[in-house]
C-alpha cells in the first residue's frame, strides 16, 4: 500500500526495516548453524550428545514460545521484550568463540541459551510485525519479511567459509574465528533494532481498530494441521548432525560444510517470496 504515488507507507518502512533486522540476525545465527555440529564433534562431544543438544534446543526453543507468547500479551511489553530476545539469541553465537579445548558441554550450554533468545523473541517480533503487515497484505508483508531473513541465512553461511578457508592456524582455532567474526552482523542487528525501535515506537498505531473482537477457538482442523507438523518434525534430521556426519567422513571439507546450508537457504528465501504473494491471491490452499 503507498500513502503518495512512489512513496511507500510508513507501514511499509516498519516492514522493510525490519526484515533488514532479521536478515542481519540471521547472517549471525544461520551462519553459525552450517559450522556447530562439526565443532561440537572437534570440541569432543558425541553423536548421540550432538543429536540430543540439537533436539532439546529445538525443545526448549518451541516450548518456551507458548510461554513468552502469553507474557507479551499480558504485559504488551513488545519493544523491549523483543529486545531482550535478540540480544540473548545473538551474543550467543560469538561467544562460542570463548570456548576452550574439550568444552564441548559449554557450548552446548549456549547453543541452547541461544534458542531460549530466540523463543523470547519471536512472539513479540512477530506481533509487532504483525500490526503492519494488517495494512499491506499478511502474504507480502511475511514474504517480504522471509525473504530478507533467508537472504541472511545464506550471506551468513557464506561469511562462514571465506572465514574458514582463508583462516590459517589450527582446526579449533579456525572454528573460532568463524564464530567471532559473526559478532559482527550481531552488533548490526542490535543497532538496526534499536533504530526501529526509535523510529517507530508504537507500531501497534498500523492496525486499524477491529469492528468486532472474535475470540480464538481450536478447531478440528487446527488440531490436524498441528499434528501433520509434529510428524514433520519428528522425522528431521538436524543440520549439525549432518555437519558432523559429513565431517567424521571426510565428505565434504570443514570450510564447505557451511556452503550446502547457504544453498538451502537460498532456496528458502526464493520459495518464501512466491509463496508469501500467491498466499495473498489464493489463500491458505497454498499451504
Amino acid at each position: 500500500m503507498q500513502e503518495n504515488k512512489g512513496k511507500l507507507s510508513k507501514a511499509m518502512l516498519f516492514i522493510l526495516l525490519m526484515g533488514i533486522v532479521s536478515m542481519f540476525s540471521d547472517l549471525t545465527h544461520e551462519g553459525a548453524t552450517g559450522i556447530r555440529g562439526a565443532y561440537l564433534d572437534l570440541l569432543g562431544a558425541s553423536a548421540v550428545t550432538i543429536g540430543f543438544v540439537s533436539g532439546l534446543g529445538e525443545l526448549v526453543g518451541y516450548s518456551l514460545r507458548m510461554l513468552f507468547g502469553l507474557f507479551t500479551d499480558k504485559t504488551k511489553k513488545y519493544w523491549p521484550i523483543t529486545i531482550i530476545g535478540y540480544t540473548v539469541d545473538l551474543l550467543a553465537v560469538p561467544a562460542l568463540a570463548l570456548i576452550t579445548e574439550n568444552g564441548w558441554r559449554w557450548a552446548a550450554a549456549l547453543l541452547i541459551v541461544q534458542r531460549m533468545g530466540k523463543a523470547m523473541k519471536k512472539p513479540a517480533k512477530d506481533t509487532i510485525l504483525s500490526f503492519a503487515a494488517t495494512a499491506e497484505g499478511a502474504g507480502k508483508s511475511f514474504a517480504i519479511q522471509e525473504a530478507l531473513d533467508q537472504i541472511g541465512a545464506f550471506l551468513g553461511p557464506v561469511l562462514v567459509y571465506l572465514v574458514m578457508k582463508y583462516k590459517s592456524g589450527s582446526p579449533i582455532d579456525i572454528y573460532r574465528a568463524a564464530f567471532a567474526v559473526l559478532a559482527v552482523p550481531a552488533v548490526v542487528t542490535l543497532f538496526l533494532l534499536l533504530f526501529a525501535k526509535r523510529r517507530f515506537p508504537n507500531p501497534e498505531s498500523f492496525e486499524p481498530e477491529p469492528k468486532e473482537y472474535i475470540p480464538f477457538r481450536i478447531k478440528p482442523s487446527f488440531i490436524v494441521y498441528l499434528v501433520a507438523v509434529s510428524m514433520f518434525a519428528f522425522g528431521f534430521i538436524d543440520f549439525s548432525l549432518i555437519t558432523m556426519h559429513a565431517s567424521k567422513t571426510m565428505l565434504f571439507s570443514d570450510a564447505a560444510l557451511p556452503l550446502l546450508y547457504a544453498l538451502a537457504m537460498l532456496s528458502d528465501a526464493a520459495a518464501a517470496l512466491i509463496c508469501g504473494l500467491l498466499y495473498d491471491k489464493k489463500g491458505i490452499k497454498i499451504l
